[in-house]
């Protein structure tokens, strides 16, 4: 018995590890379940917006997009009803 596992330790370890692995891969996939589109916002109420790029509800560096055109960041917002209108409103944060 003690012979059986000296020799099945490693094969066993690797066995573990890779499982191990395959979960935090996993983890950090479904992490990626909490971004949502980042708006930018066209006028100062927020009623007229255009999507840009993806950003989660939760960081500390603010969403951004850079206009090329203009080389000006904009801050992103997250669509929700206002008033009875859908607005871009919401702050978002950067998916790091």
């Amino acid at each position: 018995m003690r012979k059986f596992l000296k020799s099945a330790g490693l094969p066993i370890g690797v066995i573990v590890l890779a499982m191990g692995s395959a979960f935090a891969t996993n983890a950090i996939k479904n992490a990626n379940l909490l971004s949502e589109p980042g708006y930018q916002q066209l006028d100062s109420e927020g009623f007229t917006c255009v999507e840009r790029t993806e950003c989660s509800e939760f960081g500390s560096k603010v969403c951004t997009w850079n206009d090329p055109a203009t080389n000006i960041d904009h801050n992103l917002y997250r669509m929700e009803t206002k008033d009875g209108q859908t607005a871009c409103v919401k702050q978002l944060y950067r998916i790091d």
